[in-house]
Order: C-alpha cells, then structure tokens, then sequence
C-alpha cells in the first residue's frame, strides 16, 4: 500500500479516535484532557487530507483505490467533526444539516454522473466552500476545547463564519445540481 492510501486509512482511523475520545461524558474525570487530546488527532487528521491527495499527485501514487477512498475518508472525517461540534453545542444543528443534505445530494449526483461514465470536477467555490469548513472546524474545535475565550468578538467572528459556511455550502450545493443538469433532467 502506497504513502498516500496509508494516509487516507490513517484518517479513518484517527477519525474514529478522535470521535470516541470526543463522546467522553463531561462527568467524566478528565474529560476535557481527553478531548483536547482528540482535538489534537483531528488536527492531525485534518493535515492528513491536503497531504495524502498532493502526494499521490505529485509521486503519480493515484490509484483506484485512492479514487474511491480519499473522497470517502474526507467526507467521513468532515461530517463526524460537525456532529461531535454539534453534539458539543458548538455548531448549530442547522448547519449540520445543511451539510450532511449538500454532502448526500452532491454525492448522489457525482453517482449518476458516474454511471453515465462522466466525472464532476470540483469548482473552484466548492473549493472555498472545503476551505471555510476546516477553518469552521479549527475555530470551532478551538472554541469547545476553550482555546479560544468567548468573548464577544470571538463570537461575532464565530458567527460570521458560520454564516459563510452556510452560504458556500448551499451556493456550491445549487452550483452542483445547475452545471450538471443534463445529468437528471432527462431521467425525470
């Protein structure tokens, strides 16, 4: 197995320790140690992201297996740090939801364009939209463990990111369904 494919498994495997070290109960002792500590590993599994595609690129490591996985594994890490943000009443229900929604919707769509034998790239704002959801997820992960105070600037600017992330995913979630049109309009 290739540099890049370990990467990819590496996340899905710091994901799962970062997410149960997260569903620690407060009550517990040392709760917050632990999730500090799993904070540390989605971080770290966050990194693993950039890396794993550019190497795979730039060693021309891209696989099939890759192809398949390396989305996979992003959307897996993404979507259980937002529902642990969540469930820690960091991230705002709403936005989960529109996130998992985009996220299904996208995918589907990238399915059919598949069995048609086509590829859907990403767009340069669906890029930005990847962009603002780590920096939602490093702030906000900053904010839960509480190294970020909450003061009310920190909470205006927390809010201000929420509400991009909002706007890039539902915009980039049209964008998708719109460029791709002739994907579904003809099978309904």
């Amino acid at each position: 197995m290739n540099l890049p494919n370990q990467l990819t498994i590496g996340r899905l495997v710091l994901t799962a320790v970062w997410v149960a070290l997260a569903a620690i109960p407060q009550e517990y002792p040392n709760s917050f140690l632990y999730w500090k500590i799993g904070y540390i590993i989605a971080i770290i599994a966050g990194f693993t992201d950039f890396f794993d595609g550019y190497l795979a690129r730039k060693l021309q490591l891209i696989t099939t297996f890759g192809k398949l996985m390396d989305p996979l594994a992003d959307k897996i890490f993404t979507v259980s740090c937002f529902v642990v943000l969540t469930e820690h009443a960091v991230v705002p229900a709403w936005i989960t939801i529109l996130i998992l929604t985009r996220e299904f919707a996208v995918n589907g769509l990238r399915s059919l364009a598949a069995n048609k034998g086509q590829v859907m790239a990403a767009s340069w704002i669906g890029k930005c939209k990847t962009v603002s959801q780590m920096l939602v997820l490093l702030v906000g992960g900053s904010i839960w463990v509480q190294w970020i105070p909450n003061l009310p600037i920190v909470l205006l600017v927390w809010k201000i990111l929420l509400l991009s992330l909002a706007i890039f995913t539902l915009y980039t979630g049209i964008e998708y369904f719109i460029k791709n049109r002739d994907l579904y309009m003809d099978s309904l």
